[in-house]
């Protein structure tokens, strides 16, 4: 990744098994594992580029990618990136049409996903919704038509208000 540091996104499982287990054993674990990569490591070089090239005549029919790196050698390993998000709630009673936009919430937790109307977000997590309202007040002394254009350009709602402390410009309220 040229040198950046990337957040952690993924679970690392550690199996201890022996040392000393052999050829048969060591297939036969990984036959039941069927992981997508194998790293050989800590073995003598002979043995351990033995091992690799049985390995991979044994895992010819999977698309299993073995490796035996050098010490300190960096290894690179690509995994599928497609997630997949549960529907509950609310929102998982009506199935939506395809190509309906779907106008809720995506919560992860661990590894998991799940989409859910903003009013489930209680039921079903430990999270809650709150409103934010922000209003912003700028004095302006041009023509007002050209001050409220803008905003309706970027905001979806834009409302004149009076300006009851002074007799000057009126301000615009921005909720958006």
């Amino acid at each position: 990744m040229n040198g950046l540091t990337a957040p952690l996104n993924m679970q690392v499982h550690y199996i201890s098994f022996s040392a000393h287990a052999d050829f048969a054993q060591t297939s036969t674990f990984l036959k039941e594992l069927m992981p997508p990569n194998i790293i050989l490591v800590h073995g003598e070089a002979n043995e351990m580029g033995r091992l690799k090239q049985k390995l991979i005549t044994h895992f010819s029919d999977r698309n299993t990618k073995i490796i035996s790196p050098k010490n300190c050698q960096s290894v690179e390993m690509y995994f599928n990136s497609e997630k997949m998000a549960k529907t509950i709630g609310r929102l998982a009673e009506k199935t939506p049409e395809v190509g309906e936009t779907v106008n809720d919430l995506l919560v992860k937790k661990a590894f998991t996903y799940q989409i859910m109307a903003p009013d489930d977000l209680h039921v079903f997590s430990q999270l809650s919704t709150a409103n934010i309202s922000q209003r912003i007040t700028i004095a302006y002394t041009g023509a007002f038509g050209v001050l409220e254009h803008r905003p309706k350009q970027i905001f979806e709602s834009v409302e004149s208000l009076p300006n009851e402390e002074s007799e000057g410009p009126i301000f615009v309220s921005m909720n958006g």
